[in-house]
């Protein structure tokens, strides 16, 4: 299987980070007289490991579209040519059109987001859709485009 197109998305948004490492530091607090309560420490601590382990892996081949966001899908996903009606690379607004970045379904469709506001949007003949958060947006488009005429 010859991968054509790929790339592997991690959170990276600076403000995040800062979010998930100062919950550790507040958790040590004691904010009563009971002292330290270690579940907190134990979640807070939990929460950065488990984004740092998140990422949104796509790959395109001749096949079609795979995805995978990991640690939620296990395994990856398959779109196949002859379920894609359209195309797109577009920007849009990850909080306004989705709620958000991860695994969102909003309104316009389901999204696979992790950092950015670029993006791949597959139209399916289902007549759903897919939103593909990509660094790479016009790469994906491209690439699938073209494979999808030959």
């Amino acid at each position: 299987m010859e991968i054509l197109f790929e790339e592997r998305q991690k959170f990276n948004q600076w403000w995040l980070w800062v979010i998930l490492l100062v919950l550790p530091l507040l958790s040590i607090i004691p904010f009563n007289s009971d002292g330290i309560n270690y579940n907190y420490v134990l979640i807070s601590i939990a929460i950065p490991l488990i984004f740092y382990f998140f990422e949104l892996r796509t790959f395109v081949t001749k096949e079609g579209l795979h995805y995978q966001f990991f640690p939620f899908h296990f395994k990856k996903h398959l779109i196949k040519l002859d379920e894609i009606e359209k195309i797109e690379a577009l920007q849009y607004k990850p909080l306004g059109d989705y709620g958000g970045w991860g695994i969102r379904y909003g309104f316009k469709g389901k999204a696979y987001n992790i950092s950015g506001n670029k993006g791949v949007k597959v139209h399916l003949t289902n007549k759903r859709n897919i939103l593909f958060g990509s660094q790479k947006h016009n790469g994906l488009a491209q690439t699938l485009k073209k494979i999808k005429k030959q």
